[in-house]
């Protein structure tokens, strides 16, 4: 008989690989994402999430420093690139 315990890492791990590969492809192709980047840092949400699941999967600190660390420097680099462009557009 196989334990809830065994099988947690494997749900974990499998469910995220489908919400990166899934999430990733929706930021790439998904509705209104070349009108507006904004929409495009919202939709890259869903394979965060699926990446700190595909970490969760091994070592639960390692998903939650990953997870917390990583998106906080993405949304600072990222909002940061947005507004620059934004700039440069409006000088043009």
């Amino acid at each position: 008989m196989v334990s809830p315990i065994e099988t947690l890492p494997l749900i974990s791990f499998y469910l995220g690989t489908a919400l990166l590969v899934v999430g990733s492809i929706g930021a790439v192709f998904g509705p209104k994402t070349s009108e507006e980047p904004i929409n495009r840092i919202i939709n890259l949400n869903v394979p965060s999430i699926g990446l700190a699941l595909i970490f969760l999967s091994y070592n639960y600190t390692l998903a939650m420093l990953t997870f917390l660390s990583v998106n906080t420097m993405f949304y600072i680099i990222i909002f940061r690139a947005i507004i620059r462009l934004e700039e440069m557009e409006a000088l043009i």
